[in-house]
């Protein structure tokens, strides 16, 4: 019993180094002259991340597959800029960001969560739309043409990366704690069998919309960033359907269900992203469903299994040629 708490404590020590290693090079990065571009689309990539992680919080954790955070994505990027305009602190304005989010979570989640399976997937996908033609035809914000964000001041990148980091380490320890905790436990018995999860004692809906509301809130969040750093927000953009659909495909890519899937889904999507949509603009979201169907064939598990895999591979390896070393 102690050396296997023994085993399990170097674990969660190689773990955390891990993590923390990343992050201090995430930190000191820019200060090593690295272009303009690469900041921007690391940039890009810790929002993304942000999002991914919260999508995976309630599709990879607790297994309900929802097309519909491009909406908390696009509430929150509208409620940053519109606070942002009023005089608003920009970590004020993202706080409201999360809040409005978290709101619209609830009156989305009480009547779609009464569904399952496909049916949740597409009675989200028709709020998402819904949202969408509501936002194109609001004159307040915009309308069709967007919103604009008139921020006083110089425009600082490095300040903009480093609040999109300081937002993704939240969200990458926010996974962490539930994927240890009772509350993640109980997520993922309502993803293998929701009667089975009440019999023990879970509320399935209750846990659903618990996990849902954090998982809206941290992408508004995200979409509160990425709207002060663009300066300009329009409906089709942060409310398009393939916002959702990058939102679900980068914790799929990385490995959905896990805490370091979404992290490296999200860094794959953000750096080659623009690449996708300059060679094929008008394909690129058949590529990503063909790539989403791909992952789902051969690695289920994402770019996590892979490496899982690989690992396992490795020490078979090392334990043969340790074994024929002793011999």
């Amino acid at each position: 019993m102690r050396a296997a708490s023994t085993q399990m404590g170097r674990f969660l020590n190689y773990r955390v180094a891990g993590w923390g290693t990343l992050l201090i090079v995430l930190g000191i990065l820019p200060w090593f002259g690295i272009s303009s571009n690469l900041t921007r689309l690391l940039f890009t990539a810790l929002v993304w991340i942000i999002a991914s992680v919260a999508w995976n919080l309630l599709g990879g954790v607790t297994g309900q597959v929802s097309f519909g955070f491009a909406v908390f994505y696009g509430l929150g990027a509208y409620a940053a800029a519109m606070g942002i305009n009023g005089g608003l602190h920009p970590l004020a304005a993202f706080t409201i960001s999360g809040l409005v989010a978290a709101l619209a979570s609830v009156f989305i989640g009480v009547p779609t969560f009464r569904l399952r399976g496909p049916y949740f997937a597409i009675a989200t996908i028709g709020v998402s739309e819904a949202v969408r033609v509501v936002m194109t035809n609001l004159s307040f914000t915009g309308g069709a043409s967007g919103y604009r964000i008139a921020e006083h001041g110089r425009f600082r990148p490095l300040e903009h990366y480093y609040t999109a980091l300081g937002f993704s380490a939240v969200a990458v320890v926010i996974s962490a704690w539930i994927h240890e905790s009772k509350f993640g436990l109980s997520l993922q018995a309502v993803r293998e069998d929701e009667e089975a999860a009440a019999d023990i004692g879970v509320n399935p809906l209750k846990a659903k919309l618990m996990v849902h509301l954090l998982a809206a809130t941290l992408t508004g969040i995200a979409g509160g960033v990425y709207a002060r750093y663009a300066a300009y927000i329009h409906p089709q953009g942060v409310f398009g359907f393939h916002t959702s659909v990058a939102i679900l495909l980068m914790p799929i890519i990385g490995g959905a269900g896990t805490v370091a899937g979404p992290v490296i889904g999200g860094f794959v999507y953000g750096l080659v992203q623009e690449e996708l949509v300059a060679a094929f603009p008008q394909f690129h979201l058949l590529l990503y469903g063909a790539l989403l169907i791909v992952i789902i064939l051969f690695e289920p598990r994402g770019v996590t299994g892979w490496l899982g895999r690989l690992r396992g591979f490795i020490e078979r390896i090392w334990r043969k040629s340790a074994t024929a070393s002793v011999g």
